[in-house]
């Protein structure tokens, strides 16, 4: 076997990203004296923070930022309930349990990433429809976004319970690798890993949740940090925004950036990873009109299956106001 496929295969074992040095130019700005924490996860769901990262934008905005990050949104969520994150990215169901169960808000949106979700079945599988998935094993990280609208909104569709699949707590980072060493035949994932196993030709994706869920990404916030920070966080939407602007405006420069966060520690992928990812990645701030509605139907049924006591009152969760003033000329 080939030192570079070793290398390619110790990746797909291995959560991946750390921060690199980048070298743009950095205009001088007064910072406020006390950072604001951001967590977000290692996955494409972070892109937007990495290229903020990378390219130094919050400090261009005059924002004082710190980078945290995580596996999951549920552990950013949890991190944000214990006080050590200010600012978190998170998706669906971990931001709605934060909302219920703690001090938490939400003022804009990191993405809507229905295309970055998807059903990857195994090479050699058998595997074509989410209909062939019963009684197979599905790796799937638990307490997530991924993983509730999987159970709960695309096996029903296809005539499937959650007890017609095999559910392996897996994490993001390692279901490539459960699928390549055979402990799962299909997972649940979240861009790059749906992207790394088609590139490596390792899995082909059954179906993306698309068709099926917004899988809106909330920039969430500490409501005390909210209270007390306003302008602070006016600052870091405007980092946010010209840190989304290079996603969307940029591509070519974004890949490159997230590409290299997955090098910097050290494990070789291809850059047509990267590039396929970030073709399924919708940035965009606002709050679409019907994310009330959304927010309202979910929360039903983490009621129901008592994950959460109370309906969060999405009308005073979700905050219009820093948006606003950050977008103002």
């Amino acid at each position: 076997m080939s030192k570079e496929r070793i290398e390619r295969r110790d990746f797909l074992k291995t959560a991946a990203a750390a921060a690199i040095a980048s070298a743009w130019p950095l205009r001088t700005f007064a910072q406020a004296g006390e950072p604001l924490n951001l967590g977000f996860q290692n996955t494409s769901w972070g892109t937007v923070a990495m290229v903020a990262e990378a390219e130094k934008t919050f400090e261009k905005a005059g924002a004082n930022v710190k980078f945290h990050r995580f596996g999951s949104g549920k552990e950013t969520r949890d991190a944000m309930i214990s006080g050590r994150i200010d600012v978190g990215v998170l998706g669906g169901t971990p931001f709605i349990v934060g909302a219920a169960k703690g001090d938490m808000g939400a003022i804009g949106i990191a993405m809507y990433a229905g295309k970055t979700n998807a059903i990857v079945a195994a090479k050699d599988s058998g595997i074509k429809t989410v209909k062939d998935l019963k009684g197979k094993r599905v790796a799937s990280q638990l307490g997530s976004a991924t993983n509730y609208v999987f159970l709960n909104k695309i096996l029903p569709k296809f005539g499937l319970s959650k007890d017609d699949v095999h559910v392996v707590n897996v994490t993001f980072q390692n279901q490539v690798a459960a699928i390549v060493g055979k402990s799962a035949d299909a997972f649940a994932g979240v861009e790059p890993f749906p992207s790394v196993a088609e590139v490596e030709g390792l899995g082909h994706a059954v179906i993306d949740y698309s068709q099926f869920d917004m899988q809106p990404v909330f920039l969430a916030v500490n409501t005390p940090v909210l209270e007390k920070r306003k302008q602070d966080l006016v600052a870091f939407m405007r980092g946010w925004l010209a840190a989304a602007a290079i996603v969307n405006k940029e591509p070519d420069r974004a890949v490159k950036i997230v590409w290299n966060q997955f090098k910097a520690q050290g494990y070789d992928t291809k850059e047509a990873v990267f590039k396929l990812m970030l073709t399924k990645l919708e940035v965009k701030p606002e709050y679409v009109p019907d994310l009330k509605q959304y927010l309202h139907e979910q929360s039903e049924v983490l009621v129901k299956e008592k994950q959460i006591r109370d309906m969060p009152d999405w009308s005073k969760i979700l905050d219009t106001s820093v948006l606003a003033q950050a977008t103002k000329s």
